[in-house]
């Protein structure tokens, strides 16, 4: 019913696509009101994609899913995981080092008690951009993580995000084209 703003949006979003190093601006995307929203569709995307099931029998037919983010992550991620029926008490604070930034071995150590557990991870949620300090985490040691144990990895970069046209200031988000979603 809007060809010419569905074209804008197509072309805007593939040209960001690109520009996160997706080759060939592969993958899809949506314009979003703000980051909490778009943290939110992350977490919702990231179940799906393990458990689709969910769509039709919801959340009483999935195993106790939990997610990992920074301990000075942005606070929607708790509030997505809530909005989600996956509960605040199930999102995994990963210590930072004095910068702020995650500890990949911390959050390796908590996957892996987490496991033992018997819960299932399922979503990392990574920052670009700290609100407090400005961090930008370590996306090339915590996407090595997430493949290794087949986790959804998510970059926050609703602050940080802009240093992707940066020449100086670029290489602060290397390994965020290895995300699942930005």
């Amino acid at each position: 019913i809007a060809p010419v703003f569905v074209l804008l949006e197509f072309v805007t979003l593939k040209k960001m696509r690109e520009i996160i190093g997706w080759p060939g601006g592969c993958g899809d995307g949506i314009f979003c009101p703000g980051g909490a929203i778009s943290n939110l569709y992350a977490m919702l995307n990231a179940r799906f994609k393990m458990f689709p099931e969910v769509k039709e029998k919801g959340m009483s037919a999935l195993p106790r899913l939990v997610a990992f983010t920074s301990e000075h992550s942005h606070f929607s991620v708790k509030k997505g995981a809530a909005a989600l029926g996956i509960g605040t008490d199930s999102v995994i604070l990963i210590k930072c080092d004095d910068r702020g930034k995650i500890i990949p071995s911390d959050l390796e150590r908590r996957i892996l008690e987490a496991k033992q557990k018997g819960l299932v991870p399922f979503f990392v949620s990574a920052t670009a951009g700290t609100t407090v300090y400005g961090a930008f985490d370590p996306l090339i040691a915590i996407s090595e993580i997430c493949k290794k144990y087949k986790i959804w990895m998510h970059v926050d970069a609703a602050w940080g995000g802009g240093l992707l046209m940066s020449r100086k200031h670029r290489w602060k988000l290397n390994g965020i084209e290895r995300a699942n979603s930005v």
